[in-house]
């Protein structure tokens, strides 16, 4: 049972991006390690909507990732390969849906910035198209997206 008080990301659209803000209250090394280390990421990803069945990260330029869960009996996986690594402050990476292969990927660029002990996390995901975006938020990313961020703070709160 978590004791940690949890924050709500902003999620907003503009065009093609969806832009995401969320504030953890933990170091950023610490931030930008939950979110690149399998071992951890195993812990959050898509937390509250299945069980993880793979987690791979190659965590260099260049280098592919592989997440994929299992849910309601259907397998759900993504992958991308990351473009820059600035540790603990900056990765861009690509992310593309694996259930539809004729999608286009989409590029993130992620921004850590740590003020007195708290990151915030900020997050712009470009797609091929504003009609795209539309999709992605309708399928209720949000509220993934907000349960894996919670788990990421209970997961900061166990290691801080």
């Amino acid at each position: 049972m978590s004791s940690t008080t949890h924050e709500r990301a902003t999620v907003t659209t503009e065009g093609a991006d969806i832009v995401i803000t969320r504030r953890f209250h933990a170091p950023a090394r610490l931030v930008y390690e939950v979110m690149t280390t399998p071992e951890h990421v195993r812990q959050w990803w898509g937390a509250g909507y299945g069980t993880m069945t793979d987690c791979e990260i190659d965590l260099r330029v260049g280098g592919r990732w592989h997440f994929a869960q299992l849910s309601q009996g259907q397998e759900v996986s993504f992958s991308g390969e990351y473009l820059e690594l600035d540790p603990p402050h900056r990765m861009v990476h690509t992310e593309k849906f694996d259930n539809l292969p004729d999608s286009e990927p989409s590029t993130i660029v992620t921004t850590f910035t740590e003020e007195d002990g708290v990151t915030t996390l900020h997050a712009v995901c470009t797609y091929d198209s504003p009609e795209t975006v539309e999709q992605v938020v309708a399928t209720g990313m949000e509220g993934g997206l907000q349960s894996s961020y919670d788990a990421i703070d209970d997961l900061l709160a166990r290691l801080g």
